[in-house]
């Protein structure tokens, strides 16, 4: 039997909270500078080598993290499970598991944060999706003053069957965003307004 942990998410209380933090780390990772200078001493905490990878972990994390949270939102309620049954056909709502699989099987989006999630947690994996395929690359811009310039690329090459899977990964993101925004205003959860003014509509 699982217990509500929300005495120690350090004030986070509703998906919409969690939806509005997964907004911020993509704002977080546009406010990264592209390139940084090899070899100089960082402005600040965003131009680190890395920092647009730890951007992007975080928010893939952040994205993967809402599908218990929304488990849990609507196995309490049931008007909400009938809410999501009639939005999602065929969802499997048995257990955490069960949803996670359904929803990894029936979007891509959460496939792909999964399967960089999954990754970086455990670095090693008993049965990896042989059906997806990450691309990581650095690219150095000589300057005409001797400096380099370095930039990170990652890409998703393959996410199972989905033809639109090649893309960036921050533009992955930003369409598991607008996804997550759009299923939870199609089940009706309460809340919204709470954390995203009409005003601040996408």
């Amino acid at each position: 039997m699982s217990i509500n942990a929300s005495d120690r998410t350090l004030g986070l209380i509703s998906i919409w909270q969690v939806l509005r933090k997964l907004n911020w780390e993509i704002e977080l990772i546009k406010a990264i500078p592209e390139k940084i200078t090899v070899g100089a001493t960082p402005a600040s905490v965003l131009h680190c080598q890395d920092a647009h990878l730890y951007a992007t972990i975080n928010a893939a994390s952040t994205s993967l993290a809402m599908v218990d949270w929304l488990y849990h939102t609507v196995s309490g309620s049931s008007v909400l499970t009938s809410n999501i049954q009639r939005v999602l056909q065929g969802v499997n709502l048995k257990n955490n598991k069960a949803f996670l699989l359904y929803l990894r099987n029936a979007f891509s989006v959460i496939n792909a944060c999964h399967q960089i999630c999954n990754a970086n947690k455990h670095f090693h994996l008993n049965t990896p999706d042989d059906q997806f395929k990450v691309m990581v690359g650095e690219i150095i811009f000589k300057n005409d003053d001797g400096t380099e310039d370095l930039t990170v690329i990652t890409q998703i090459i393959q996410n199972r069957n989905d033809p639109d899977a090649s893309t960036s990964v921050p533009e992955m993101l930003e369409k598991a965003a607008i996804w997550w925004e759009q299923l939870l205003t199609d089940v009706d959860l309460p809340g919204r307004e709470d954390f995203f003014p009409a005003s601040s509509k996408r």
